[in-house]
C-alpha cells in the first residue's frame, strides 16, 4: 500500500540532512569581536565551546541585547555571559521526525546535531524546508494528505503552504 508520506523521509537520520558549517567560537572571546565577525556573515544560533565541549549558544538578538542592556562596559562581556545553556541537541544518527519533535517541545527551530559528545552539524527549519523545496515529490505528498504524525509535525514547521525561496 502507498503511504502519503514516505516513511523514509521522517526516518531520515539527522546526519543526512544537518549543516555541517556551524559557527563555533570560543566561550573565553570577547563578545565584541564575535559580533563583528559574524554580524555581516551569519544570523543563526551560534554555539559556544570550551576547549571542544559545547558549552552553550547565542544568536545576534542576544548579543545585541547583552551589549546595549549590561552594565558591564562591552569590552568587557565574554562569550561565557551570554550563553544559554545547555545547547539542545539530538545524535546525528536521530530521526528527523525525533528533530521535529524536541524542537516542538523545546519551542526552538535549531538544533545541534552531535555524535559521541561532539559538535557534527546543526539542524534547523528553514535547513528542512530549503531541503524539501529541493524534492518536490515529499511536498506533493505532504499537501496532498496532510495525514500521520509526521505530516503533522511537517505542518508546523512549513505552516499551510510550500517555503518560499
Amino acid at each position: 500500500m502507498y503511504s502519503p508520506i514516505d516513511p523514509e523521509f521522517c526516518g531520515l537520520p539527522c546526519r543526512v540532512l544537518m549543516d555541517r558549517s556551524v559557527p563555533t567560537v570560543e566561550a573565553s572571546e570577547r563578545l565584541m569581536g564575535i559580533v563583528s565577525r559574524l554580524m555581516e556573515n551569519y544570523h543563526g544560533d551560534i554555539i559556544a565551546v570550551d576547549e571542544g565541549q559545547l558549552i552553550g549558544s547565542f544568536n545576534m538578538f542576544d548579543a545585541m541585547k547583552w551589549l546595549t542592556e549590561s552594565d558591564v562596559h562591552r569590552n568587557d562581556i565574554y562569550v561565557k555571559d551570554v550563553v544559554c545553556t545547555p545547547v539542545i541537541s539530538v545524535k546525528t544518527e536521530s530521526t528527523i521526525e525525533e528533530a521535529f519533535g524536541v524542537m516542538r517541545k523545546f519551542g526552538i527551530k535549531s538544533l545541534a546535531v552531535t555524535e559521541a559528545g561532539l559538535l557534527k552539524g546543526y539542524i534547523t527549519e528553514n535547513g528542512i524546508k530549503e531541503w524539501m523545496s529541493l524534492y518536490p515529490h515529499y511536498l506533493r505528498l505532504y499537501q496532498a494528505t496532510k495525514q500521520g504524525k509526521c505530516s503533522v509535525l511537517m505542518n508546523e514547521i512549513l505552516g499551510s503552504g510550500p517555503p518560499t525561496g
